[in-house]
């Protein structure tokens, strides 16, 4: 077997069947597996699921995070490569292909591009979701080293991924989490644009900006607070204001430079939004600097 796609799923039914359809018409069943793990309360989705012979299910009773369910199914995983994706994820013609390609060339880690599929989505929450998270992975941007890799479509050497130790047990951010650590264990990250899906995002206005909010509290917990002294958090709390301009404008800047015309100009009308965004970053990097209550356990 040389390629195992692993999907995490909960009350997933309205988004996997295209995801499985998408998956179906690319593999090759003596190459590739699709293992579906799933811990919703219903059989809806195991009954999507059995409509794929290709795919795997297999049910957990007790809700797990989304990296607790990629470990279980990289453990039965038995492709040489793994490739997680979310279970909104539409994997584009050939993608497969050009992963087992990268890690024949000896890439042990990387990502791919995750556009916003604009067939299911289209309003001003879904593109500030999309805007604000996959700022790094558009696919006119071209194949680079990453210091962070999106969970939603990542791929791994199973035996780097299990030396690793897989993704820790948190609601969310379990990819910049696994992707410091691997940082720190000497592991180099790379992005690869011929590797593309288009993801659905359909949550509402304001759970997009508690996601955010949720991320900023995290991200200060995951990469700063393990050695964090009383002289830096002073100075956080003063250059916070333009640590969130300059991540905003970031966000900005990287849309206008590797979007298309069409979404060029969409990223300046939503430009408010973004800038919304920022601030929520940065008042949940505010209240994780003063409250110390550690990572959230919302998703």
């Amino acid at each position: 077997m040389d390629i195992s796609v692993v999907i995490p799923s909960y009350n997933t039914e309205d988004t996997i069947s295209a995801t499985l359809q998408h998956l179906s018409t690319q593999i090759t069943p003596a190459t590739t597996e699709i293992i579906v793990v799933d811990c919703s309360e219903h059989d809806l989705v195991k009954n999507i699921v059995q409509q794929y012979p290709l795919a795997r299910y297999q049910h957990r009773s007790q809700r797990f995070n989304p990296g607790e369910g990629r470990n279980i199914g990289a453990q039965l995983a038995q492709g040489e490569l793994l490739v997680f994706i979310d279970s909104d994820v539409q994997l584009a013609k050939d993608s497969l292909h050009n992963a087992w390609v990268h890690m024949q060339q000896g890439h042990a880690i990387f990502g791919g591009a995750l556009e916003l599929n604009t067939e299911t989505c289209s309003d001003y929450a879904s593109y500030l979701e999309h805007y604000f998270f996959n700022h790094e992975s558009q696919a006119r941007r071209p194949a680079c080293e990453r210091t962070n890799l999106s969970s939603a479509l990542m791929c791994f050497k199973r035996s780097v991924f299990l030396d690793a130790g897989g993704f820790k047990d948190i609601p969310r951010m379990q990819d910049t989490e696994l992707t410091e650590r691997l940082k720190m264990q000497g592991h180099t990250l790379h992005f690869f644009p011929d590797v593309l899906a288009y993801q659905t995002q359909d949550s509402a206005f304001s759970k997009v900006l508690r996601k955010i909010y949720i991320v900023g509290q995290n991200v200060y917990y995951i990469r700063y607070q393990p050695d964090i002294s009383h002289a830096k958090k002073f100075v956080f709390c003063c250059l916070l204001p333009l640590i969130s301009g300059i991540k905003t404008l970031r966000i900005i800047g990287r849309h206008l430079r590797y979007q298309s015309w069409p979404n060029k100009l969409r990223t300046l009308v939503i430009s408010p939004l973004l800038i919304l965004g920022g601030i929520y970053w940065m008042a949940g990097f505010y209240n994780a600097l003063i409250t110390e209550k550690g990572i959230s356990k919302s998703r």
